[in-house]
């Protein structure tokens, strides 16, 4: 087998023991019956649960299939999946859901395919979309062999009890609570699919995804090795293209020093024709796009640079390091440009994305530069680049984009006088306690649109969130005055991106 990022994943066992099999399947009917019946409705603890039910899936298969995995990373990277998943319980970017709900799952592919190099870090959260079909596969055949051997019985019985008591307990529940009782109206409700065929298909999807975390927690893992090109290059073919771009990076740092220190930024406008935001802008991601290139050199030159103790090897990594942080520079650069355009335009989603890419980027190059000189520190850097990238995600997360929008345009108004109703607009109620702090009538016309949003307050408590609940009661102690909606000559002329 070669030593590539495929590895570590080896033949899942045809048949699982019979308690282990029906702990999986009843924990993904679990899981599918849950999300038809919650889903329907914004995203909260529904989300969480639903992750939490196909974790306990695989990891009743892991059990079964008797998989020992060494290491912490994989429950690094489980916690990471689950923090994602908690996320909506607390912040209501539902735009931002997307890339968390991603991430959750991305993370948690990883916790049950394991891998080390960079094509198992960058492919294997990918895992359990592959893993889809042979997940259903794997189950019927394991249901179908226990079903036809003696132990069919053993199976049947399990079965049965299981059905029993979540009947007889999930009855007198129902019975006790009327919100038991209503959520038990939508489980049995999301099971037929002419009454709600889309509650029918994201259950249905649930219940596949658990099966597939549970057909790769079953493979059992082995140690990489990282994989390395036989072909090295002479000192000549890297040294002076290394070189070289060292050279073009010190200018380009030399003149953006010299630009801030001796504040030269009104010479090169006059000069270009163009005005303060369009410079920072259009320098911003042009510079987001070389620290990703920079990279990729990087990655590049390490991959087919001399080996250690190989004759070179010094050069080679002094003019890297230099390229890293001169890259370095550049992120910082990049990132003013950035600062001085929000002064400018304000704050939006898509900055924030762009900041948060530059920000991680930036990071990756501080890792390299910390591990390159320890062989077995750098062959962690893929796993380092991934936890890093999970904490600034998650970070970004709880910080709420929306609300950090809400702030900064709270605080332009107050030294400008002027509120950037366009950046402000179709916000979530993460942004309710800031825009509350703005001016009438621009409070309560950017404020009724959350308000409409937000409905009552006999949301289900598995699809709320704190912000919301916050947002509900700022609006209620001060709710939007009537109005019409807000008018464009309040807008500032600013670039949208």
């Amino acid at each position: 087998m070669t030593p590539d990022a495929d590895e570590g994943l080896r033949r899942v066992p045809d048949v699982l023991p019979t308690g282990a099999l029906a702990a999986v399947l009843g924990l993904a009917v679990a899981a599918g019956a849950w999300s038809a019946a919650t889903f329907r409705d914004a995203m909260g603890a529904n989300l969480l649960i639903a992750a939490v039910l196909a974790a306990l899936a695989a990891v009743a298969s892991r059990a079964g299939a008797g998989v020992r995995v060494r290491g912490g990373w994989g429950l690094v990277w489980a916690l990471a999946a689950l923090a994602f998943a908690a996320l909506p319980t607390l912040r209501d970017d539902s735009w931002l859901h997307i890339y968390t709900t991603l991430a959750a799952l991305g993370f948690g592919s990883l916790a049950l395919a394991g891998g080390v190099g960079w094509r198992a870090v960058l492919g294997r959260p990918f895992a359990v979309v592959g893993a889809l079909k042979p997940g259903v596969r794997w189950a019927g055949r394991g249901l179908a062999a226990s079903v036809a051997r003696r132990a069919s019985g053993r199976l049947g019985r399990t079965l049965a009890v299981t059905v029993v008591v979540s009947v007889v307990f999930g009855g007198l529940f129902a019975a006790a609570d009327a919100v038991v009782a209503s959520l038990a109206d939508d489980v049995v409700g999301a099971v037929d699919p002419a009454r709600e065929p889309l509650a029918y298909m994201t259950g249905t999807s649930a219940f596949v995804f658990a099966l597939a975390a549970a057909y790769l927690a079953a493979r059992p893992h082995t140690v990489e090795r990282a994989a390395r090109s036989g072909r090295v290059l002479r000192v000549v073919e890297w040294a002076l293209p290394l070189f070289v771009l060292n050279a073009v990076f010190a200018v380009f740092v030399y003149v953006q020093i010299a630009v801030v220190v001796f504040d030269g930024y009104q010479d090169v406008l006059a000069r270009k024709g163009i005005n303060y935001a369009d410079y920072a802008r259009q320098g911003f991601f042009t510079l987001l796009v070389v620290t990703a290139l920079t990279l990729a050199v990087v990655a590049t030159a390490s991959r087919f640079g001399p080996r250690r103790g190989a004759p070179g090897r010094r050069l080679f990594e002094a003019l890297l390091g230099t390229l890293c942080v001169l890259a370095l520079a550049v992120v910082a650069a990049a990132l003013h440009r950035l600062e001085l355009y929000v002064e400018y335009s304000g704050l939006t989603r898509l900055r924030i994305c762009a900041a948060t890419l530059e920000l991680w980027l930036g990071v990756l190059f501080v890792l390299v530069l910390a591990t390159g000189p320890w062989e077995r520190a750098a062959r962690q850097l893929p796993r380092l680049a991934g936890v890093t990238g999970a904490a600034i995600l998650f970070g970004l997360g709880l910080a709420s984009p929306d609300q950090l929008i809400a702030r900064v345009g709270v605080e332009r108004q107050r030294d400008t006088g002027v509120v950037d109703v366009r950046d402000l607009d179709h916000l979530s109620a993460d942004a309710v306690p800031w825009l509350d702090r703005l001016p009438e009538p621009q409070r309560s016309c950017l404020l009724r649109p959350i308000a409409a949003d937000l409905g009552s307050a006999d949301e289900p408590w598995y699809a709320t969130n704190a912000a919301r609940a916050r947002a509900r009661d700022l609006l209620a102690e001060r709710p939007p005055r009537p109005g019409p909606p807000c008018e464009e000559r309040e807008y500032r002329p600013s670039s949208r991106y």
